[in-house]
């Protein structure tokens, strides 16, 4: 009895452990999980599909938010523009919710007035380190048909240097 009583202990001991050792098992030549920085965020991206969209993020004076604002690359006299503050969350994304989305125009004197499209927006950003992609998906209008690819790019001012 003594016998059957041990056996009975150590199995139970060894199925109670056994999950332990198959998640060291499972997870052998495996590559560590990474939780993306905000550092990750910043900087200029550049919309993959087309090129047209360019995104930039900043850090702005409150620690754990950053500045994002996204606009056409190309120079006319009027464009759409999102500007929003993220906030950088605990899973590795920024989250926002006071999106301010505008019809810019520039003057020719070269002042500008925003026509406004709609404010509080909610959206996130989403940055993946094996693709080497920014999503943003902007919750406002058809989020199922807007979340937008973008990859890093340089600064717009070093294209007009050269």
């Amino acid at each position: 009895m003594k016998r059957v009583f041990t056996v009975c202990l150590l199995l139970l001991t060894l199925l109670n452990c056994l999950p332990a050792f198959a998640g060291a098992v499972v997870q052998r030549g495996k590559k560590d999980y990474e939780l993306i920085s905000p550092e990750s965020y910043e900087g200029y991206w550049e919309e993959k599909k087309e090129g047209r969209l360019l995104m930039a993020v900043a850090p702005s004076e409150e620690p754990g938010w950053y500045d994002v604002t996204v606009a056409l690359r190309e120079k006319r006299p009027k464009i759409d523009m999102y500007m929003m503050r993220a906030h950088y969350q605990e899973d590795g994304s920024m989250y926002y919710e006071n999106c301010l989305f505008v019809l810019r125009k520039v003057k020719s004197d070269g002042s500008v007035k925003d026509k406004v499209k709609y404010r509080n927006g909610s959206g996130l950003l989403y940055y993946s380190f094996d693709e080497n992609i920014l999503y943003w998906t902007d919750y406002t209008l058809k989020p199922e048909k807007r979340v937008l690819t973008f990859t890093k790019t340089a600064s717009p001012d070093a294209d007009e240097a050269e």
